[in-house]
């Protein structure tokens, strides 16, 4: 059934850009507004988060139970599909990208930032000139698709949909606290649940794409609790798409190398997120086929 969920959850993402037409947060903010309001809780920022968190992840538990029990496998179908929408990264990630390398392409570099701003929401760091530019929509782009999908499906494999809940509602608690009370601690928590998906991710790009490169960055980064994920997954991406030259790139000759360079490399992330996508796909089914 958890096969069959995400395959349909996947199916609507492709159908509609995204998963948008769930992707309804304002709720969240409203209760964490109102959690605030407690003076107890605004003082401790351990307990803000748990209290935030914790009883809507209990709450979605309570639902698929409910609906098992109701419906059978239809009702964790009818249940977990949305909730699994809803827990999925918030934006179209392959128009953002598009559009990103349509102005890059073209040299109109004010256009191609504001295009990547979703991508650097992260980043507050003006880039100095295109190339560093490049280099921050780069790492945007592979955390922003690791935040949207990867991590959300682990966690799903592992918890099922209270893990998926939990992950998405963590990364939406770490954004409203960013530079306020407790913001710190909804980081680093946020950074824990990233830490085992973002190297089990990183493995996968090693099997679909530069195995020595990226296995060579994969044991380096293993143990590491110092970097941030994205620091982590950029070093994971520069082992898998080593070699990566001008001539991969699909704008043709019309455009600088350097551009085209540039856009290859971004290329180059949608095609191994692609496959490792399909791995992670692979590997579930099997698990489901022997009874794992």
């Amino acid at each position: 059934m958890a096969l069959l969920i995400v395959l349909l959850a996947l199916g609507l993402v492709q159908l509609w850009g995204s998963g948008a037409p769930l992707h309804r947060d304002g709720w969240f903010r409203w209760w964490h507004g109102q959690l605030d309001k407690i003076e107890l809780l605004h003082k401790d920022a351990g307990l803000m988060l748990a209290a935030c968190v914790l009883p809507p992840v209990l709450f979605s538990a309570v639902l698929m139970v409910l609906a098992e029990a109701l419906l059978g496998g239809l009702g964790s179908l009818l249940m977990g599909v949305p909730l699994l929408l809803y827990c999925l990264g918030r934006g179209n990630f392959s128009e953002i990208l598009s559009n990103y390398l349509r102005n890059w392409y073209k040299g109109d570099l004010a256009a191609a930032r504001e295009a990547a701003a979703p991508l650097m929401k992260e980043l507050h760091e003006e880039p100095a000139d295109s190339r560093h530019l490049h280099e921050q929509v780069f790492r945007g782009a592979a955390y922003c698709a690791f935040e949207r999908l990867f991590a959300v499906l682990f966690w799903f494999f592992l918890l099922g949909i209270p893990g998926a809940v939990l992950f998405r509602l963590s990364a939406l608690y770490a954004e409203l606290s960013r530079g306020g009370n407790g913001g710190a601690a909804a980081e680093r928590w946020l950074w824990l649940l990233e830490w085992l998906p973002v190297r089990v991710m990183g493995f996968s790009f090693a099997i679909v794409g530069n195995f020595v490169g990226c296995y060579r960055a994969w044991r380096q980064c293993l143990t590491c609790r110092e970097r941030d994920t994205d620091e982590v997954l950029e070093t994971y991406l520069e082992g898998a798409l080593g070699g990566i030259d001008a001539s991969e790139c699909s704008a043709g000759a019309e455009v600088a190398e350097g551009q085209r360079i540039c856009g290859a490399q971004l290329e180059g992330l949608q095609a191994l997120l692609s496959r490792s996508l399909l791995l992670w796909i692979t590997v579930m089914a099997l698990a489901v086929l022997f009874g794992f």
